[in-house]
């Protein structure tokens, strides 16, 4: 008798390789600022595929969704605080600026 894997894993089989080949196919495309986004949206896409069908999240109790969701937020918060620092400081310090400052501050004044 041969065994056949559930449907569950063949339609996230199929999912994750259709979005697998659209990363591929975006990759080539100039999308300009838009580029980021859409590559987190089909990261996301992929992480819930993968929790939904390998992690069991789908016929889990509703406090095993709590926690997945309450990680996922934190994930956000993440996220969010890390692009908010690194976009300040690209907006504090340029490249060009920390080139002319000296490492210990401006010489003093008869030294040599």
């Amino acid at each position: 008798m041969v065994r056949r894997p559930p449907y569950a894993l063949l339609w996230s089989l199929a999912a994750l390789l259709g979005l697998l080949a659209i990363t591929v196919t975006l990759a080539y495309q100039p999308l300009g600022p838009l580029n980021g986004p859409v590559a987190v949206t089909i990261a996301t896409l992929k992480a819930l595929v993968v929790a939904a069908v390998f992690m069991e999240l789908r016929p889990s109790r509703p406090l095993t969704l709590a926690v997945a969701c309450a990680g996922l937020c934190w994930l956000a918060i993440l996220f969010w605080l890390s692009s908010a620092d690194f976009n300040w400081r690209a907006d504090v310090h340029t490249a060009s600026e920390m080139a002319r400052v000296p490492p210990y501050g401006p010489p003093l004044s008869g030294s040599h």
